[in-house]
């Protein structure tokens, strides 16, 4: 391999950068993106819902995770997306914007990546993460606060993993996106135990163990 590496945060900046029309397409993003195929599609695709967004935006780069995910576990090299979301469009600036917010905890999180564990960074194991990503980018998808941030995390740590062929980082990502679909699954729970009259239900024990019991209660010793 010869040449600088391009780190994934520095190409999906100079990807937008370079592209001059107001107004993106989903489709002409993937286009941007080159030759690194799915880790950079996936990277990008997530980090709306990492962090703050316009509205809609994270709704609309939710999707494509799913159609991507399928693709990376059939095996596909190259990420392709049907017309009618390929064609859904927003502002580029909206879009640089929610990347300059998450830039530098991407960048973090590169400086530690590195070649390593690579049983866990070859075509078998990406045809794997493609299925968990189809599963986390359901999640994220779904019209519930609280569901789409954590699985947009692992989701994001998965796409770095593949790019920098980093199975520790792979392993970070499964973790935090299996929490995210624990959270998810509660805060569904509790939206239905709310309209259909039940009452909200109790904090599952792992978020009691993790943020401490609530209105006083007394912990476990």
């Amino acid at each position: 391999m010869t040449g600088r590496h391009v780190k994934a945060s520095e190409a999906l900046r100079q990807a937008l950068a370079d592209h001059p029309a107001e107004r993106l397409t989903v489709g002409e993003i993937v286009g941007l993106l080159g030759e690194r195929a799915f880790g950079l599609v996936l990277l990008l695709f997530a980090l709306p819902n990492c962090v703050p967004a316009p509205p809609g935006l994270g709704s609309i780069l939710g999707l494509p995770l799913v159609f991507f995910g399928v693709q990376m576990a059939r095996g596909a090299r190259r990420p392709w997306l049907p017309g009618f979301i390929a064609r859904r469009s927003f502002r580029r600036l909206d879009f640089l914007a929610v990347l300059q917010k998450a830039t530098p905890a991407l960048a973090r999180i590169e400086r530690v990546c590195r070649p390593r564990l690579s049983a866990l960074t070859g075509p078998a194991a990406e045809r794997f993460y493609g299925t968990v990503i189809v599963v986390f980018a359901l999640t994220i998808s779904l019209p519930v606060p609280l569901t789409n941030f954590v699985p947009a995390i692992g989701t994001a740590l998965l796409a770095l993993a593949i790019l920098e062929e980093d199975g520790a980082t792979a392993l970070a990502g499964l973790a935090v996106g299996l929490g995210g679909l624990v959270l998810a699954g509660w805060a569904v729970w509790s939206l239905l135990a709310l309209l259909f009259g039940g009452g909200a239900p109790a904090e599952p024990e792992v978020f009691t163990l993790w943020i401490g019991p609530a209105d006083g209660a007394p912990g476990r010793v």
